[in-house]
């Protein structure tokens, strides 16, 4: 029997998080703000303008039969490379990298949904090919041009979404049951092309040569404001890293924010909500019949729980700096969009549930 609705838990995860977000957006930015000569809620309400743009791409999501999109693959890969050629001569600059195109006063950042085509295409290929898949005459072409994709993306230079990129790729051709003796050689590849970018490009050398010989300033605040929070945190608002101790806390390092305020029991109840999230996925692309939708849930899905993980792993000093925002919390821009946009689609796949 075939479900009639879509994932109730599912949705019910992703509003929690949602409403979650814009209270420590809030609790996070007022200071900042006001210390700019701005009103104490700048911050929120700009959040709660670019969470009605993400809110739009999560009923486009929803909505748009994702046969549609998979029709429109070659289209979406043309206009991709055109706006990442764009984004290169002519991007608005942030942190070192040409990272979005400014139309107006409108900055596209077209390198967040470059993850979401990859996982379309794979998804594709391997349904189409599924005979010739795991051959070198199969996956060949299609690896070469997803790398040529992240290869855009990494000299904007964003070699964090590239890194991700380059995950997404493996995981999905994993997903996709390619043999060994091929996975290991993109694997080398792609590590040894994360290797070149981050020598090439100073901004990503200055970062991991920094990670590696002592935590970075940002990094120590993080670690001071989690360790701070104990188990129970110090109180909804109480949190001092706020007060411009920590940069980007309402953004690249909420979630230090988060357990310095609520404490491990909170930021662990923040934690199982993204669990419930990765598990309802796994569940909803078990329950599907075709393997299409099977593989582009698998990879929505992957993609962002690992986006998730790059956040936390940055937040307690595992990994250097990244500049990911934790998803659907952080201070709102295109990578909320993004993974909107990738959870209404889960959300439509569960509408084809056998159960």
């Amino acid at each position: 029997m075939q479900s009639k609705g879509i994932d109730r838990l599912l949705l019910f995860s992703v509003i929690t998080l949602i409403v979650l977000g814009i209270i420590f957006v809030y609790s996070s930015s007022y200071y900042r703000a006001m210390s700019r000569g701005e009103d104490s809620t700048y911050y929120l309400v700009a959040h709660l303008k670019r969470l009605l743009i993400a809110g739009v791409f999560f009923l486009l999501g929803i909505i748009i039969p994702y046969e549609k999109i998979r029709k429109l693959i070659l289209p979406i890969f043309i206009l991709m490379v055109i706006t990442l050629f764009l984004t290169l001569i002519a991007g608005k600059t942030q942190f070192g990298a040409r990272r979005s195109l400014v139309i107006t006063s409108f900055g596209l950042q077209v390198s967040e949904f470059v993850r979401l085509w990859i996982i379309f295409f794979l998804a594709n290929f391997f349904a189409l090919h599924s005979e010739t898949a795991d051959t070198n005459r199969g996956i060949l072409g299609a690896i070469m041009i997803c790398l040529f994709v992240i290869l855009l993306v990494a000299i904007q230079p964003s070699i964090s979404m590239a890194v991700i990129c380059f995950i997404i790729l493996i995981i999905m051709l994993i997903y996709g049951g390619i043999k060994f003796k091929l996975l290991a050689p993109t694997i080398l590849t792609s590590l040894a092309m994360i290797v070149l970018f981050i020598l090439f490009f100073p901004h990503a050398k200055y970062r991991i040569t920094s990670f590696l010989s002592h935590p970075t300033y940002q990094v120590q605040q993080s670690l001071i404001a989690i360790g701070s929070g104990g188990f129970f945190g110090k109180g909804p608002g109480a949190g001092l890293q706020k007060f411009l101790f920590l940069p980007s806390i309402y953004n690249d390092f909420i979630f230090a924010h988060i357990a310095e305020e609520i404490g491990f029991l909170g930021a662990f109840l923040v934690f199982l909500f993204y669990w419930m999230l990765y598990l309802r996925g796994i569940s909803i692309a078990g329950a599907v019949t075709d393997e299409f939708t099977r593989l582009l849930v698998l990879g929505l899905n992957a993609s962002i729980f690992i986006i998730f993980l790059i956040h936390i792993g940055v937040s307690i000093g595992l990994l250097p700096p990244t500049g990911i925002p934790l998803p659907f919390i952080s201070f709102g821009g295109w990578s909320l969009a993004a993974n909107l946009f990738a959870m209404g689609i889960i959300l439509q796949a569960s509408k084809r549930r056998i159960l």
